[in-house]
């Protein structure tokens, strides 16, 4: 017996950087990456300082996004068995890993659980053959916005991909009949 997969899209709380208005009366913008590099001047109560920047550095607030970074670390336990029969993958840059098979979201990763059950043969499977099999066979959606459509497309792409991986688990004889696995994947897309 085969279980379907699961797909799940959830919105995930977006972190809040906060940006602070610059006290000078008048300024509505937020400067980014400007150095000033000038002879210290004396500072007192009556001190002001005027600071031209050029227009090519200024960036208006509402044009300021918080991208995150994606990292990520692994560990693995052999447990009370005397071989470790589980694989995993962990790809921190999906588009970077798979070059120009892949346009999407920035940024981006792919994770891989593969459970081993009677032998290592299935994870290990699982684990060679994942990126051909969710990515190159199973007509991966293209797209750089996040919307309704493209999440549709990539559920439907991973359905195709989990029943394909089955069928060649199936198919190919030099796994063992005994040997099985238990997926548990996870895409990340955009912010």
């Amino acid at each position: 017996m085969v279980a379907g997969p699961e797909v799940m899209h959830q919105v995930v709380p977006m972190l809040e950087a906060s940006f602070r208005r610059c006290p000078v009366r008048g300024v509505e913008e937020v400067v980014v990456g400007v150095g000033v590099s000038s002879p210290p001047l004396p500072v007192d109560s009556q001190s002001q300082v005027d600071l031209e920047v050029p227009d090519l550095v200024k960036t208006p607030l509402e044009t300021l996004q918080f991208v995150p970074k994606i990292r990520s670390g692994s560990f693995a336990d052999i447990g009370p068995r005397r071989y470790m029969e589980d694989e995993h993958i962990r790809i921190d840059n999906l588009s970077g890993h798979l070059g120009s098979l892949l346009l999407c979201p920035s940024p981006n990763a792919f994770y891989g659980v593969f459970d081993g059950h009677g032998g290592s043969d299935a994870a290990a499977y699982m684990k060679r053959h994942a990126m051909r099999l969710f990515f190159e066979d199973s007509e991966f959606p293209e797209g750089l916005q996040e919307d309704d459509f493209f999440s549709e497309s990539v559920a439907n792409s991973i359905r195709k991909a989990f029943l394909s991986a089955d069928l060649a688990l199936a198919d190919d004889s030099v796994i063992s009949r005994s040997s099985g696995t238990t997926a548990l994947t996870a895409l990340i897309f955009g912010r």
